[in-house]
């Protein structure tokens, strides 16, 4: 059907249909509708109208005819910031010669592959002006969403509030065989409210026994006051366990010396009075403040370390509620996690310090021990940290994914302020896991000296290649000629040193066997 025969039917319709037919047809066509008209109306104002043979009309074009050009337009997808963003432009579309920016994006225009590339480093709306080698200019609007770690708010908690304590707080101590290091940071979903933390931690050393201890608790955030909670559960089994170890002509200060089943029992009894003395804190607290004992309810995980005689090591764990407990080997490549985590049908949901569980029975059941020829790496964290760490059960029991964990921390325990650096590492940011975090390790001297020695070696490495690079830049802008000189030696005092370093060509540097 041509468009003569089209049209004949359109109006043949249109004599047919009724009033209120055409009304509802036109409510719903009004741009089809106004656009025939405009065409219909164009045709009629055409000066130059000629007849064929077949009767038709045809609009010959002349001064007068107006000449409609279609609009040239680059639709920008949206962008993220802090995101890669790339766009091609089409292959029908003009070559784009430049683009103006209103302000620095973080984005340029790639003019060998018409793109537009880079990372967004702000959020918002953005005009983009491009223009064209044939001298046309269009513009196009770029939307870039924003980083969502910038849209949370960082309200310091009122100082004035019951159990008020710092947003943040970290610790270390230095013992002749290891560090002991913990931090805490606030999480998003406190910050962003004003209220305050609510996980804890200690850590502490008994110098005459070398026992290496360390603890973190994480309040329920459904319990008021459970800041509080974690705070006393973590002092008291502390100081329950230093009072022990100070306790003269007991077995407990002759830990080290005890056989592997003495070893077992003193433990269980050393953790029976820890966590009973974590709950009796609590209660203690709930009657002098006059809460309810439930508003104080925490998690709880208690691990201690220390060499024995025999040149070994025996490590031991209390662990209720969620988070993790572990032993790090990277030496065969293992990890041994010493407890269950403790989940509810529904997430987020956990076992907490209560009544029941300070039960001797119930407490001897969630103690694990280690006996190995070495130094432990052992680790504590509250489930603000293992969640976004580790996503699943089966990824907490596997070694790669521990490696990938200590290989993130080596930084920060690199700094200069391990402690604090792992306080502002805490503050990481990972899409839905905004808990509080806490962290608490017991790091073995020889690790920790690798870490150190190895921080120092690419700091050095670093200066000396750029006390390099300025002799040969000073040795181009004198115009010296090293071109026949096979070797040359250089004397640089620095900071008081002096130090010899030798040049050589690396034409003459014989190759190592089985290199290319």
């Amino acid at each position: 059907m041509n468009a003569t025969e089209q049209l004949e039917k359109i109006k043949s319709w249109l004599n047919q249909a009724d009033e209120k037919y055409l009304d509802a047809f036109a409510s719903q066509n009004q741009t089809l509708i106004s656009h025939i008209c405009e065409i219909w109306q164009r045709f009629q104002e055409a000066k130059n109208i000629t007849s064929l043979e077949n009767n038709m009309l045809i609009i010959q074009p002349t001064e007068t005819t107006p000449v409609y050009k279609k609009d040239l337009i680059i639709t920008l997808p949206n962008a993220k910031q802090d995101e890669p963003y790339f766009y091609q432009k089409t292959n029908d579309f003009p070559t784009i010669q430049s683009l103006k920016v209103e302000e620095d994006l973080g984005l340029a225009w790639n003019v060998e592959a018409q793109a537009l590339d880079g990372v967004p480093i702000k959020s918002g709306e953005f005009l983009l002006t491009f223009q064209l080698t044939d001298g046309n200019t269009v513009h196009s609007t770029l939307f870039i969403n924003p980083n969502p770690k910038y849209l949370w708010k960082n309200i310091p908690s009122d100082k004035n509030s019951r159990f008020w304590k710092p947003d943040s707080a970290s610790s270390q101590i230095s013992t002749d065989l290891g560090q002991l290091i913990a931090a805490r940071m606030r999480g998003r979903t406190h910050a962003m409210k004003g209220t305050c933390c609510d996980d804890d931690f200690t850590i502490g050393y008994h110098e005459k026994s070398k026992f290496h201890f360390i603890a973190v608790a994480d309040g329920a955030g459904s319990a008021e006051f459970s800041r509080q909670g974690s705070k006393l559960a973590v002092e008291a089994a502390k100081d329950k366990f230093f009072e022990l170890l100070n306790i003269e002509g007991k077995d407990y200060q002759k830990l080290s010396q005890k056989n592997e089943q003495e070893l077992a029992y003193i433990t269980k009894v050393m953790f029976k009075e820890a966590v009973q003395a974590a709950y009796l804190a609590q209660e203690t607290a709930a009657k002098d403040y006059v809460i309810e004992q439930k508003s104080l309810s925490c998690t709880l995980l208690l691990a201690f370390t220390l060499p024995l005689i025999d040149g070994k090591w025996f490590t031991a764990c209390y662990w209720v509620g969620d988070g993790a407990a572990a032993i790090f080997d990277p030496a065969i490549q293992k990890i041994k996690l010493l407890g269950e985590v403790d989940s509810g049908q529904y997430s987020g949901e956990t076992q907490f310090l209560t009544l029941a569980e300070a039960n001797a029975e119930k407490i001897t059941a969630r103690i694990y021990t280690d006996i190995r020829d070495y130094p432990p790496i052992l680790i504590l964290m509250t489930d603000g940290v293992s969640d976004p760490k580790f996503h699943s059960d089966v990824q907490l029991n596997t070694f790669e994914a521990w490696q990938i964990f200590w290989q993130e921390l080596r930084e920060p325990l690199q700094k200069e302020q391990p402690e604090k650096a792992l306080e502002e590492w805490l503050d990481f940011f990972s899409k839905g896991e905004h808990d509080d975090r806490t962290l608490a390790m017991f790091i073995p001297q020889s690790e920790w000296q690798g870490m150190t020695y190895t921080s120092m070696s690419n700091e050095i490495l670093k200066e000396e290649s750029t006390i390099v690079n300025e002799i040969v830049l000073q040795a181009a802008e004198n115009n010296q000629e090293f071109a026949n000189e096979k070797v040359r030696t250089i004397n640089i005092t620095q900071n008081n040193e002096t130090k010899t370093i030798t040049l050589q060509k690396a034409s003459d540097i014989p190759l190592q066997k089985g290199t290319e």
